[in-house]
């Protein structure tokens, strides 16, 4: 069998759904924000969830304190308001993100001058990486509906990436 003529047809059909998510994300920003906010929630909640099981089973074994069964109670509470009023909580949602990048592109780069010292060359890529990722973060706290268009553009380069692999895959094989 010639296999110059193979295709991946799901890493395509999954591409250009994902093209298509991309485009519904810039589309409607506001929905976008609403439905990762319900996703999160139910998130928030199966952790806490699991967070009480696993206090019930595991606390005399792991000596685990009450501060254990707090942050459960306080994952279920914060998703059981994600998933009441999703709407009223999607203005939440970018900002906890961009928290997140922020701390994270922080520790990233005191990471790139922690790697730098030890003479590793990547240290550049990680300081580039942690002041993009910091940057992002405030972006979401000036301007929460750039999430959504963050997120499209990250979903669109996915989605084109895959169609991409899955249409070159003869190229691989040979």
């Amino acid at each position: 069998m010639d296999s110059t003529k193979k295709h991946d047809w799901g890493l395509i059909v999954a591409g250009v759904l994902l093209v298509l998510c991309a485009f519904f994300f810039l589309v409607a920003p506001g929905l976008t924000l609403v439905t990762i906010t319900a996703i999160a929630g139910a998130a928030f909640l199966v952790s806490g969830v699991f967070d009480i099981i696993n206090y019930a089973r595991f606390h005399k074994v792991m000596n685990l304190s009450g501060w254990a069964i707090a942050y459960a109670v306080l994952d279920i509470i914060i998703g059981l308001m994600f998933l009441v009023h999703p709407l009223a909580f999607a203005a939440v949602i970018p900002w906890v993100i961009g928290a997140f990048f922020i701390v994270f592109g922080v520790f990233e780069i005191i990471g790139a001058f922690r790697v730098r010292k030890t003479g590793i060359s990547m240290w550049g890529w990680m300081l580039f990486s942690g002041i993009v990722g910091a940057l992002c973060g405030l972006t979401f706290f000036v301007s929460p509906a750039s999430f959504s268009i963050f997120l499209s553009v990250f979903i669109l380069m996915r989605g084109v990436s895959l169609v991409f692999y899955g249409w070159n895959t003869n190229k691989a094989l040979i």
